[in-house]
């Protein structure tokens, strides 16, 4: 790295502002090794450090969009790529952060009018139509996604998100002979896609085929153990299936794998609450399912699950209340979970 003294920045937008370029490129390399080893808040820290030590540096708030995302701080992440937008309008990468943010902070139709305003400009644009599709996909609009998926695949043959979603699409339609395959083609350009192993055993699981499920599920296992630290479906379909099969002492400890990685999943700390009941350590499971409730209070099942365990406590009271919930969120047709 070229080594920079203490400058006074051009930008137009900040006349007064002074550059130390060493200190910001310290603090953007700091950050970036934070990030890749998953410390967010180290990550967050440094690069707003290195943005104010250069704010003529816009391109770091791209990296502190993402970042602040990635730790679950999704108005920072969402105001960090609107500053980028107004000081970089004619750069599309502004608009794709702020697609992006308001995506994982499930602000879906504004992600989606950024989206559209991307592809006005630029209809082919592959980060874009992936994003459009995906929103699609989780607001249940699976024929319009499906249709997007398929006119990136035939832009894109060798787009291995697209194929993936496709496959997502398929096996949710029940389709799962044309899902197996989606997985499998992404398997042959990425052998190493843990989540396309993840999903074919959910497929073989869907078939009845237990054993060659598990062995899907074991191999993705194998792939996020070390490598992807944050990636926490297997180890809660694992549990899934542990349950499906009685053994709720290791469907917990595979449950609780997966709430470590994903501290903020409620289906995680569902599935580790309905195996401790059937342990029988009800005050355990409780504290589960209501960590559950909280994490997504339109979670319909470890509400229903919370109204038995109360029941079975004696507290009447909490069970009606809990039970409650459930029947209402359950006649508004709840998204599924798998």
């Amino acid at each position: 790295m070229a080594l920079f003294g203490l400058a006074t920045c051009s930008a137009a937008q900040e006349p007064t502002a002074l550059c130390d370029l060493l200190r910001s490129g310290r603090l953007e390399q700091s950050a970036r090794d934070a990030f890749e080893q998953k410390q967010y808040d180290a990550a967050a820290r440094d690069f707003q450090g290195a943005l104010d030590a250069c704010p003529s540096r816009h391109s770091i708030l791209l990296e502190l969009s993402e970042t602040e995302a990635r730790r679950h701080q999704f108005q920072p992440a969402i105001q960090a790529a609107q500053k980028y937008v107004a000081l970089e309008s004619d750069k599309p990468a502004g608009k794709l952060a702020l697609a992006n943010a308001y995506f994982m902070a499930q602000s879906f139709p504004q992600a989606l009018s950024v989206c559209d305003e991307i592809l006005k400009v630029e209809p082919t644009e592959p980060s874009a139509l992936k994003l459009k599709g995906n929103i699609e996909y989780l607001t249940g609009h699976l024929d319009v996604a499906l249709a997007t998926f398929v006119a990136l695949l035939d832009r894109h043959p060798g787009d291995e998100d697209a194929s993936y979603m496709l496959g997502r699409i398929y096996y949710q339609e029940g389709r799962i002979d044309h899902a197996i395959g989606q997985f499998q083609r992404v398997l042959k350009i990425n052998p190493k896609s843990y989540k396309a192993y993840d999903n074919l055993g959910l497929c073989y699981q869907s078939q009845g085929d237990i054993d060659l499920a598990m062995r899907y599920f074991l191999t993705a296992i194998k792939l996020v153990d070390k490598d992807h630290p944050d990636y926490d479906w297997v180890y809660a379909n694992v549990a899934s299936l542990l349950l499906d099969k009685g053994d709720a002492e290791k469907a917990f400890a595979a449950a609780s794998k997966a709430a470590d990685r994903n501290p903020y999943s409620a289906r995680n700390f569902y599935l580790g609450g309905k195996a401790l009941c059937r342990l029988g350590k009800n005050d355990l499971c409780v504290n589960w399912l209501e960590r559950s409730v909280a994490l997504d209070p339109k979670y319909p099942e470890p509400l229903y699950l919370l109204g038995r365990v109360y029941a079975e406590m004696g507290q009447e009271e909490k069970s009606n209340a809990a039970l409650e919930k459930f029947r209402a969120l359950k006649a508004t047709a709840p998204r599924e979970r798998k």
